[in-house]
C-alpha cells in the first residue's frame, strides 16, 4: 500500500486553459486527502476576436479590457465509489477541494492611429472612449499591461468525478470531470460594456498523471 502520490495536471476548461499540481496523502483504500495548486486562463463567453486592419498587425478581442489569469490554492478529499481488480481496469472516485483563489487583471493594449497621423502608438484599450474614434490596427504587445495588473482576492470550489485507469502500481493516470466556481467579492471588469464579474462558474475535464510512493 502506497501512502503518497504526487500529480501533474493539465486542465481543459469551458472558460480556458491551465495546469495544476496535486500532492495527495493516501488515508486508507478509500479515502485520500490532497493539496492542489493551479493556473489556468479566462475567456469571456461574450469575446469576439476582430482582425487587424493592416497586414502585420495581430487580430484583437473586440470589448475585452483585461487578460485574466487564475491562481488557486486548495485542500481536497477524495472518495472511491468502485475499486478496480489488480490486474487493471477503470476505477471511479468523487473528488471536491476548496480555498483561495487569487485573479489577476492585466489590461489590454492595442495599436492605434489617429486622424491626421501617419504612425501607431500602443494604447490601453478604451473601447467607450477615446478608441471610439480612432483606428484600430491590432493588438499590442502583450505584457505591455504586466505592470498596471490588478489583484482580486477570491475564493475557489470544485467538484467531479475521478476516474482512474490501469493497473495498480505506483503510477498514477485519470480524468477528472466536473465543474468549477470562483468567487470575488469586489467584481473582476473583463469586458468594456458589461458589469464586473464576481463568479465565475465552468466545467472542466483535468487529464491527470503521476506516481505513487511511501513516505
Amino acid at each position: 500500500m502506497y501512502n503518497r502520490e504526487r500529480m501533474a495536471i493539465i486542465n481543459l476548461n469551458t472558460n480556458g486553459i491551465g495546469v495544476g499540481y496535486r500532492q495527495s496523502k493516501i488515508k486508507d483504500a478509500f479515502k485520500a486527502s490532497f493539496f492542489q495548486i493551479d493556473f489556468s486562463t479566462y475567456w469571456d463567453i461574450k469575446e469576439q476576436k476582430v482582425a487587424g486592419l493592416v497586414n502585420g498587425f495581430r487580430p484583437f478581442k473586440y470589448g475585452k479590457i483585461n487578460e485574466i489569469f487564475f491562481l488557486k490554492g486548495g485542500y481536497g478529499n477524495i472518495y472511491k465509489l468502485t475499486r478496480k481488480p489488480d490486474w487493471g481496469g477503470v476505477e471511479l472516485q468523487l473528488a471536491y477541494s476548496f480555498g483561495a483563489n487569487v485573479c489577476f487583471a492585466m489590461p489590454i493594449y492595442l495599436y492605434v492611429q489617429y486622424p491626421g497621423e501617419d504612425f501607431a502608438i500602443a494604447e490601453r484599450y478604451d473601447p467607450a472612449g477615446e478608441h471610439s474614434a480612432v483606428t484600430t490596427l491590432g493588438k499590442g504587445p502583450y505584457f505591455k499591461g504586466i505592470l498596471e495588473t490588478k489583484v482580486y482576492p477570491g475564493v475557489h470550489g470544485n467538484v467531479g468525478l475521478y476516474l482512474e485507469y490501469g493497473e495498480y502500481n505506483n503510477t498514477v493516470k485519470a480524468i477528472e470531470v466536473g465543474g468549477a466556481i470562483n468567487i470575488f467579492p469586489i467584481g473582476v471588469p473583463v469586458m468594456a460594456y458589461n458589469d464586473p464579474k464576481n463568479v465565475f462558474f465552468s466545467f472542466y475535464i483535468n487529464v491527470i498523471f503521476g506516481k505513487r510512493y511511501n513516505k
